[in-house]
């Protein structure tokens, strides 16, 4: 029960209770024909009915604005909540705000339950500010605000609920990883922007057509657009293409979730790693995500890319939707030259029948196994340079 469910029940029992004494006392004073005490007792009958009228009135006019600096962020860091409120009336009232947030973001003190009062004067605006503290991964959300509002002795509050809410959105933590060895297929030989072949397909960008160019380089929209020739500028073609893939089948079975979030943490710290170092990643899993949709980023490098990936192991949660090996049949396709990583509770039916699929399409694997308890010898580990542990790679200390 919250303090201010508290409140409302104690002024819901004892003012009537008090205004039964009250009406006793006026019946005694009818009687004994004491006129002062009668003209009390009127008086104090006489205020909580306007304190009733009054509260009933002070609802009106009350307008409400539920504000946040940032909608994603990272376990850790912080964001400013700011409640606005406007009496638009002659009226003035007393007012109560409370915001639930259910843990995953809370106050430097620890609160999770936000809780301010104050008078409003007639038109008057006043806000209410409040420093959160992500927590931990997921969507979470903030609203809706329950406004409390009533004559200035609070006799009689009137709660209103504002619809406002919005959702903040914490990606996983990230954390130093120890470098893993990913198996490549170089076509060229010459890795990375050294390359001498260019990919038509990863087209970052134009410029002025140089003669000496094919014309098939020639961007032809561009060139309209300019009223001059432009070219397309390509990237290397021995760009290296990594999709990571999240298999939730057994992790379901930890019911503390935390090598499901361990695993998400490596997971999200590798794919900023590999974009840092301009490789092209993309996301995959079989598991549900929080809000809807589907588990899935093509590989590729365009703007915000990476925060999708991010947002996506954000709303993941550790329920299988299905078979891995079904959801990359059903539609993910797959572009020459990609590297799996895949990490996965334990070894098991599901992952080799994964391990099979990329076999039989000659697309290199890299298993990492994240539930420290799982059946995986040292010796199994080292001389399988395609079967990695979790706890191998990620860095014991404070996160990034």
């Amino acid at each position: 029960m919250t303090a201010g469910t508290e409140d409302k029940l104690s002024c819901a029992y004892t003012l009537p209770l008090i205004l039964a004494l009250v009406g006793l006392v006026l019946f005694m004073a009818l009687l004994t024909r004491q006129l002062s005490l009668t003209f009390l007792c009127i008086l104090v009958f006489t205020m909580a009915a306007g304190a009733k009228a009054w509260s009933r009135l002070s609802i009106i006019g009350i307008q409400s604005e539920l504000r946040i600096d940032k909608k994603k962020m990272f376990p850790g860091e912080t964001l400013a909540l700011s409640i606005g409120v406007a009496n638009n009336k002659i009226l003035p009232v007393w007012l109560q705000v409370r915001v639930a947030l259910k843990g995953a973001l809370q106050t430097a003190s620890g609160q999770t339950a936000l809780r301010k009062d104050s008078g409003l004067l007639w038109y008057q605006r006043v806000s209410f500010n409040w420093q959160l503290t992500a927590v931990k991964r997921g969507v979470h959300r903030i609203g809706p605000v329950v406004f409390e509002v009533g004559d200035l002795l609070g006799f009689y509050p009137q709660i209103e609920q504002a619809p406002d809410f919005h959702d903040v959105i914490v990606y996983p933590r990230l954390v130093q990883l120890n470098p893993i060895r990913l198996p490549r297929r170089d076509f060229f030989g010459i890795p990375g922007v050294r390359s001498p072949i260019e990919d038509p397909i990863y087209i970052h960008g134009t410029r002025d057509y140089q003669s000496r160019r094919p014309a098939r380089y020639i961007h032809w929209k561009a060139s309209a657009r300019h009223n001059r020739l432009m070219e397309k500028v390509c990237e290397p073609a021995e760009q290296e293409k990594i999709l990571m893939l999240v298999c939730t089948d057994r992790f379901s079975s930890d019911h503390t979730g935390e090598a499901f979030e361990r695993a998400l943490e490596v997971a999200a710290s590798l794919a900023v790693q590999l974009d840092r170092m301009r490789f092209v990643v993309g996301l995959a899993s079989n598991g549900r995500l929080k809000g809807g949709g589907n588990a899935a980023v093509k590989i590729s490098r365009n703007p915000g890319h990476l925060s999708d990936i991010l947002e996506t192991m954000a709303r993941l949660e550790p329920v299988p939707a299905g078979e891995m090996v079904d959801i990359l049949q059903r539609g993910l396709t797959l572009p020459w030259g990609v590297t799996a990583v895949c990490f996965t509770c334990r070894l098991d039916g599901a992952s080799l029948a994964l391990n099979q699929y990329f076999n039989r399409r000659n697309i290199p694997m890299v298993m990492i196994v994240c539930d420290h308890t799982a059946d995986l010898t040292a010796a199994e580990t080292k001389t399988n340079e395609k079967i990695y542990r979790l706890d191998d790679i990620r860095v014991k200390g404070p996160a990034i």
